[in-house]
């Protein structure tokens, strides 16, 4: 008996180091799988086989600037008074109530004294017979600080800066009266005017018949104290500033030449 039990002690001791032994061989394998860290699998774009489409660029035309009148002030932003000054000036308001000086009474529009300036304008301008309209070469003009241009036509109609589309606000002001129509005035500085006049290939003159052929533009200038579109103004100029350009038609004929025609046979 005491034999038998050596051996079923035996066998179990036996047993044990064998699951010791396994257990040491497999513990760090499982370890290891659990402490490495799980690669995430990131997804490859695919190439589309259609084109990106590009952005095509326009064709607008860029707009040709306007100068600005540089002697206008600009408006600064006038400091927030305190309770002191308040109270201060709401003391004084009736001391002061009865000695209030008039303001000055403003300078009126008008022409100044000095009319001179050089002016370079066309007096024909060659035409097509069969043409309708005609655009003028750029205006020179020289002198004054502020300018009115008035400019009329019988059968005529004038169109300025960006082409058929009636214009007046160039820089938020009113610089123009009359587009698209036979008396255009133009006021501002000289450079203003001349700016509108001679941008997008210069002021055109359309006629409302059938041919511009023989028909007649009158440009008339005069330096003023500030810009106005007052159209009475355009006959207190000098004589001097003034301009009629003729629209000329091109002479062509048509000569007929007969020859004698041989037949062979």
């Amino acid at each position: 008996m005491a034999s038998g039990k050596a051996k079923v002690l035996v066998k179990r001791f036996l047993a044990l180091c064998c699951v010791g032994a396994m257990l040491t061989l497999v513990a760090p394998v499982i370890a290891d799988e659990n402490s490495s860290p799980t690669e995430v699998a990131t997804p490859i774009p695919s190439a589309s086989s259609e084109p990106v489409p590009e952005a095509t660029p326009t064709d607008a035309p860029s707009e040709v600037p306007i100068p600005v009148d540089s002697t206008q002030p600009t408006p600064s932003p006038s400091p927030k008074p305190s309770a002191g000054s308040v109270a201060q000036e709401s003391n004084t308001a009736s001391d002061t109530s009865t000695a209030l000086t008039p303001s000055p009474t403003p300078t009126p529009v008008a022409p100044v004294k000095n009319q001179n300036m050089r002016i370079s304008v066309p007096s024909v301008l060659p035409v097509d017979p069969r043409a309708t309209s005609r655009n003028l070469p750029s205006v020179i003009l020289t002198g004054p600080r502020y300018l009115l241009a008035c400019i009329a036509g019988s059968n005529l109609y004038f169109d300025i800066y960006s082409k058929n589309s009636a214009q007046a606000l160039f820089n938020n002001e009113q610089l123009v009266s009359g587009d698209m129509t036979s008396q255009l005035l133009i006021s501002g500085t000289t450079d203003q005017v001349l700016a509108i006049i001679n941008s997008y290939g210069g002021l055109k003159a359309v006629s409302t018949r059938n041919s511009i052929g023989n028909l007649y533009a009158r440009l008339s200038f005069v330096a003023m104290n500030e810009p106005t579109l007052d159209f009475s103004f355009c006959e207190q100029g000098s004589n001097a500033n003034l301009r009629i350009i003729q629209f000329r038609p091109l002479a062509l004929e048509k000569n007929v030449i007969k020859n004698d025609l041989v037949l062979k046979n």
